[in-house]
């Protein structure tokens, strides 16, 4: 939340905050200071001082206490240490203070300072809503679609090939690489977020972004010609690499190509490629493999990726920025490659474990324990690090733990933990309890996939129209939290239309709230920051998906290996298991069918109360939001408005 204090008090404050300068700022005549010296009279003084700062202080009262010309004196006159405490109460609220320059929530005044400073490089909100500084008609619509594009395919990687698992594990006689097949692209896409934050920040945003996309594309040819299951997890970690940057960048562009009032709009459209994969992914990976070749997965990547770079190429304007003139060895000097390195050995570890724990070791094996405590060290390691180098670092401290950053990333985290847990879930349902095809359990999610998707769109057009994104944070994480417990009563006998309505409920509640973080991130973050903020947010999304992805399995693994025993006589669970949820009813002893469905339902279900619990950890972190929101003036309620608010292009991964 910003800590503003009006329209008048703020600019008050910016006139406060050059008084030191040299250069005093011209007054008009009745309230110009006399020359200072030895016996100059002290400026008006003021009563009351908690009633003279504030959204209806009157801006001579603030104007009359400017300090006067120096006269070269190193001893400060009363007039500029009253000058210096008038400052200090400008930019107090609610008793805590905040220092003019930190990536806080009082936004209108770290501008100030970074404009005494000389950085002008951030544009007024006039000239972010002046339509013609950016591309229109048909360029701004074929950019736009270019992204999308590219945001789809690196959604779609996320769930395309959970149909088409099963059948590789055949060709490659992989079993036990199963989990490395999506864990190995959520490695690096994760790892590698904070870090493509900081090179949007300092390196050409198109060059950049055109790179990684023929990473993306370069992985996904290796998965398609893969010889082996090395090949392919070889293949998808290249592709995971790529896609770290892909969704941030196109933010980024979209920050430097859509004016301000219909950027939430635009941030919407990529977002609701995400709801739109992971209903098409399953979908889309059963029909190529039933009816071509699960190779087609990973060849579909390249025409939409070929779209992508020729629009992205021909119709964006890389923007120029102040720091495009350091050297390549500067810019290389800013990214935290130390930081990267520890992170992603530090995702290993704890992938790892929640892989290996109660399934393929017991929880209290060495392997295990080995991994978390290997986990903790390299965490704590790379923590510290982040502290020592300051705003250089992976994660920069002094965005982190600004409460607006620090509330939104873990919203984030929370919901796609419980986001993925439904997208890899549900199809167990309907394949396995239900009896239907992978293709039709892709077709069975399809209400998924609509309410997600219509949500998010018309969050965003609410947004650009009214301004106000918190509450749609708020009310979207109560009704995914509903919906997920509706999703968690599911039966084997429950009829369509339950699971027609809970899907629809759940999915309006992600889409209402899913691209709510990433608007917050560029209201509340300044130019310099908003890359590594945008990077930030995209990290904990991702890194929710992965955590829940391993969470969901080692609960459904468990579960079911416990249950069939309960439920069935003579039936042994690894056969089970070991033949998928398309073969149950094969593997299944006659007469013992029953149980068995009644133990996968017990398993899925099992694993559907992890999106419970984190659903409601998320709509508490928005209450942190709103809270905030409802305690202001309305004076200061407006200053949260997206209409009036100066956003800048954000970068990330």
């Amino acid at each position: 939340m910003e800590h503003a204090v009006g329209d008048r008090a703020t600019g008050a404050a910016s006139d406060l905050s050059a008084s030191n300068s040299p250069m005093e700022h011209a007054v008009s005549a009745s309230e110009t200071a006399p020359p200072h010296s030895s016996t100059s009279p002290q400026p008006t003084s003021l009563t009351g001082d908690d009633k003279v700062i504030g959204p209806n202080a009157p801006v001579g009262v603030l104007q009359s206490v400017q300090s006067p010309p120096s006269t070269g004196s190193d001893e400060p006159s009363a007039t500029s240490t009253q000058s210096t405490e008038l400052k200090e109460k400008a930019i107090e609220r609610d008793g805590s203070k905040e220092d003019i320059g930190s990536s806080g929530e009082n936004t209108r005044i770290e501008y100030t300072a970074k404009e005494k400073e000389g950085d002008n490089a951030e544009d007024t909100v006039d000239d972010q809503n002046d339509d013609s500084k950016y591309p229109g008609g048909g360029k701004l619509a074929l950019l736009t679609f270019g992204l999308c594009m590219a945001t789809f395919v690196v959604a779609l990687d996320n769930t395309i090939i959970a149909t088409a698992i099963p059948k590789i594990t055949t060709v490659f006689d992989s079993l036990n690489d199963v989990g490395w097949y999506g864990s190995s692209y959520l490695l690096t896409t994760t790892s590698l977020q904070p870090s493509f934050g900081k090179v949007y920040t300092y390196f050409n945003v198109k060059w950049t972004y055109l790179s990684a996309l023929l990473i993306f594309e370069l992985g996904s040819i290796i998965c398609a010609a893969a010889k082996n299951s090395v090949m392919l997890i070889v293949g998808r970690a290249i592709a995971g690499a790529g896609a770290a940057a892909l969704f941030s960048g196109g933010m980024t562009i979209v920050g430097y190509s859509v004016a301000l009032r219909k950027r939430a709009l635009y941030i919407s459209l990529l977002s609701s490629m995400f709801g739109i994969s992971s209903v098409v992914g399953p979908l889309l990976g059963g029909v190529l493999t039933d009816r071509a070749t699960w190779r087609w997965c990973f060849w579909i990547n390249l025409p939409f990726g070929a779209v992508a770079l020729f629009t992205v190429l021909i119709f964006f304007k890389n923007p120029e920025r102040p720091h495009t003139g350091m050297t390549f060895k500067q810019k290389i000097n800013q990214i935290d490659l130390g930081g990267a390195f520890l992170l992603i050995c530090g995702i290993v570890c704890l992938l790892l474990a929640l892989q290996w724990g109660g399934t393929t070791y017991p929880w209290h094996d060495s392997k295990v324990w080995g991994c978390i405590l290997g986990f903790g060290l390299i965490i704590g390691a790379f923590i510290a690090l982040q502290f020592k180098l300051g705003p250089r670092a992976t994660i920069p401290v002094h965005i982190i733990t600004q409460r607006t950053i620090a509330a939104s990333t873990t919203f984030t985290a929370f919901l796609a933990m419980g986001l993925y847990a439904h997208i890899y879930y549900l199809p167990f349902y309907f394949q396995a309890v239900k009896g239907t095809t992978a293709e039709g359990s892709g077709i069975r999610t399809i209400p998924y996939l609509v309410s997600t998707t219509l949500a998010s769109i018309a969050v965003g057009v609410s947004v650009t129209v009214f301004g106000w994104y918190t509450p749609f944070m708020w009310v979207g994480a109560a009704l995914f939290t509903i919906g997920a417990g509706l999703l968690y009563s599911l039966q084997v006998s429950s009829y369509a239309g339950k699971w027609i309505g809970y899907q629809l409920l759940t999915g309006i509640g992600a889409g209402a709230s899913v691209q709510i973080p990433f608007i917050a991130v560029q209201v509340v973050l300044s130019a310099k920051d908003m890359p590594s903020g945008n990077a930030l947010a995209i990290f904990f999304n991702t890194l929710g998906g992965a955590l829940s992805v391993s969470i969901a399995q080692n609960i459904f693994s468990n579960t079911l290996a416990q249950q069939i025993p309960r439920h069935t006589t003579g039936v042994d669970p690894a056969l089970i298991i070991s033949a998928g949820a398309t073969h149950v009813r094969e593997a299944s002893p006659p007469g013992q069918l029953a149980g068995v469905l009644l133990a996968y339902n017990e398993a899925v279900t099992k694993a559907l109360i992890l999106p419970i619990a984190v659903g409601g950890i998320a709509f508490i972190c928005s209450l942190f939001l709103t809270a905030e929101l409802l305690n202001l003036s309305l004076t200061q309620m407006e200053m949260k408005s997206v209409k009036g608010k100066k956003l800048v292009a954000g970068g990330g991964a």
